[in-house]
């Protein structure tokens, strides 16, 4: 029997502070599969090459939405025209967006037990079907440049946690007033062009532009909501500050509540994007931080994916 195969990253934040954790997951596991610990890109290559070749039922993933990106980048590369397995994601990020778009709960030792639960009874798992965005060869659910990416930048060199991030957002706002090289490292704006496949071209400025396929930000506001509709296409959003009132619109843009404001100046769905700046500004994919390679970012759409909900 193929079984589970496992991922895990022993460097996500809150594996480091649980490094025992992998030899539990295994212990969970028991028979029912192969684990995997995994420190670099070659190496989560070569474990799904060994999973592809071992016919694994079940893609388990313990990690952030970073990891979650990086092995399904990986796993995609590798099976090519081939459907992935099924993707369980266990958790043991520090956001964990992608898990609370699929309301999966508990940590990562508890659904791992629910799924080798599951299996071992022969129980048929519900699924989710989850399209993907590719962003310069990378595969994920959700893109941000600008503020966006900024704010990551920052948030990841305090190497805080989600208290941490609401702990920035004041300091933000004391910047617009009393730092404002800081503030003007993070909350910019710039002209954009939106290429959208088959519409015309979208032109103006924006503190950030996102494109996703789930419908909840990080901290949980369904901000991505014409998705419901077009659950094929990602969903493209460009938003707009007006530093006069930025200390009320960045907490709320940041917090993903921005639509109810509008803040945003264009939204569309489409199957394929070109963004276009100069210069074009670093941006994050599912949490990592990445920089562009030109001026010009083409966002199409990946793989769909069937994401185990437990």
């Amino acid at each position: 029997m193929p079984g589970i195969g496992i991922v895990t990253n022993p460097n996500s934040k809150l594996n480091k502070r649980n490094p025992e954790r992998h030899k539990i997951l295994g212990y969970i596991l028991g028979q029912r599969g192969q684990l995997a610990v995994t420190n670099s890109i070659a190496e989560l290559e070569s474990v799904a090459a060994e999973f592809k070749a071992r016919d694994v039922e079940i893609l388990a993933i313990n990690g952030g939405d970073g990891t979650i990106s990086r092995t399904l980048t990986a796993f995609i590369r590798c099976y090519g025209d081939q459907p992935l397995p099924r993707v369980a994601i266990l958790g043991g990020g520090t956001i964990n967006v992608l898990r609370t778009n699929l309301g999966i709960h508990g940590t990562p030792e508890d659904v791992l037990f629910r799924l080798v639960e599951q299996h071992s009874a022969g129980v048929e798992f519900e699924v989710m079907r989850t399209r993907t965005i590719e962003v310069e060869g990378t595969y994920g659910f959700m893109f941000g440049d600008g503020i966006v990416a900024n704010f990551l930048e920052l948030f990841y060199r305090n190497k805080t946690n989600a208290v941490g991030s609401i702990l920035l957002m004041f300091r933000l706002y004391w910047a617009a007033w009393f730092n404002r090289d800081l503030f003007q490292s993070v909350v910019n704006q710039q002209d954009y062009k939106l290429s959208p496949q088959n519409g015309r071209p979208l032109h103006g400025p924006a503190a950030a532009v996102m494109c996703s396929t789930l419908a909840r930000m990080p901290l949980g506001a369904r901000v991505f909501t014409l998705l419901e509709k077009n659950p094929d296409k990602m969903e493209c959003i460009s938003f707009q500050l007006d530093e006069s009132k930025i200390l009320w619109q960045l907490p709320v843009m940041l917090a993903g509540t921005a639509l109810r404001l509008n803040l945003w100046q264009q939204r569309i769905c489409t199957g394929e994007i070109a963004i276009q700046a100069n210069p074009q500004r670093g941006y994050t994919v599912d949490g990592e931080l990445f920089q562009a390679r030109n001026d010009t970012i083409k966002i199409t759409m990946g793989p769909q994916l069937d994401f185990v909900t437990l």
